[in-house]
């Protein structure tokens, strides 16, 4: 494994050519390769000391990585659509989504959602924006559109005028934390006090291991298969006649802390047995 602050240290060098790749004086032909929070955005925030990566070397870090990964014979996590785009197609594969809208005028937003109430947020806020004192303005909160529409503050979504997710408001009776892992399943249900609550106040937010209701687990493997997604860590909502609703899914995701929160490390057994399967079926 090769963390971000060791990558400039760090002699690579890859052959285009023949696929081998030379770390540090060793050459390797890759034949699993999963890269995570690799985008030129996330490597340039998380860079530590802060300031220390500049774009240009971030987006060449960023491209050489992905060439690694094409080098492969596996490559974790797989394709798939980044963002809000993902609604689109998970609404295509018949799987339910909110009706969402991307603006940076939360009252116009709201007035095209036309729901009673909202959700508005930013997507994946904490990997871009390391400065934890920055967060307040990122957090996702639940608004009724009577108060969008009668605050004049928000024409902007934030302080930077930077486009915001506004996301109808769906009731459900639980919400889940499903991750895939080239076809297997784990699923955590997550109840919180606020869809902030992770960020705010981590302490009261449960999480308990539950098996996946089988139509969760049908919508998860239908868009992984859609979207050639070997790993992913979706968010879903279930509705009061059993239905799921998507929301969102991560490639990146994490799953320590939810496995800490529930006592129970069966994610990341299941990515060990994924990696060592791959590995075998890839050098076999």
């Amino acid at each position: 494994m090769i963390r971000q602050d060791e990558l400039s240290s760090t002699p690579l060098a890859l052959d285009v050519d023949t696929g081998l790749l030379d770390v540090a004086g060793r050459r390797v032909r890759p034949a699993v390769v999963w890269v995570r929070h690799a985008s030129a955005c996330a490597l340039l925030a998380q860079a530590r000391p802060a300031g220390s990566m500049t774009p240009l070397q971030a987006q060449s870090w960023s491209g050489f990585l992905g060439q690694v990964a094409s080098a492969a014979t596996a490559a974790l996590p797989g394709g798939t659509v980044v963002g809000p785009g993902q609604l689109v197609e998970a609404h295509r594969l018949g799987v339910k989504t909110p009706r969402t809208v991307v603006t940076n005028d939360v009252r116009a937003g709201a007035r095209d959602v036309g729901a009673r109430t909202l959700v508005v947020k930013t997507p994946d806020f904490r990997l871009f924006e390391p400065d934890r004192g920055k967060w307040k303005a990122c957090l996702p909160s639940v608004v009724g559109c009577e108060a969008v529409a009668g605050d004049p503050g928000a024409a902007t979504a934030a302080a930077d005028g930077r486009p915001v997710v506004v996301q109808e408001y769906v009731a459900h009776t639980r919400e889940l934390r499903v991750y895939h892992l080239d076809g297997g399943i784990c699923a955590f249900e997550v109840r919180k006090p606020e869809p902030s609550s992770l960020m705010t106040d981590p302490e009261s937010v449960a999480v308990k291991r539950v098996d996946c209701p089988q139509p969760a687990a049908d919508a998860v493997r239908t868009l992984c298969a859609a979207w050639n997604l070997r790993y992913g860590a979706f968010d879903l909502l279930v509705s009061d006649t059993g239905e799921p609703v998507f929301l969102e899914a991560n490639p990146d995701g994490d799953w320590l802390w939810f496995e800490r929160k529930a006592r129970w490390h069966g994610v990341s057994f299941m990515a060990a047995v994924m990696v060592r399967e791959l590995f075998v079926r890839s050098t076999s």
